[in-house]
């Protein structure tokens, strides 16, 4: 899956938290985060704190890679981190 945003990186946080089976409130739980906080988290919320998306990350056994974008699917910077921007 390509990660492109916020919303994305949610987005597969929750695909794997449904495929392990796990509620909201077990997986917050288990990565030490309130429930509000995972569900802003998957739903793309701005702002939310780096660390504890590692935190939820590893505790969905995910991982972040990083590539380099091709020429062809190159955006801006103010593009890609739009909705870091959003209140």
């Amino acid at each position: 899956m390509n990660v492109y945003n916020a919303r994305d990186l949610g987005a597969a946080a929750r695909q794997k938290r449904e495929a392990l089976g796990l509620t909201q409130q077990a997986a917050a739980d288990a990565a030490g985060v309130s429930r509000e906080w995972l569900g802003g988290f998957e739903s793309g919320k701005p702002g939310v704190s780096l660390s504890r998306v590692f935190t939820v990350l590893h505790t969905l056994h995910l991982g972040l890679e990083l590539a380099e974008m091709k020429a062809d699917e190159d955006t801006a910077l103010d593009d890609v981190f739009a909705d870091l921007d959003r209140p």
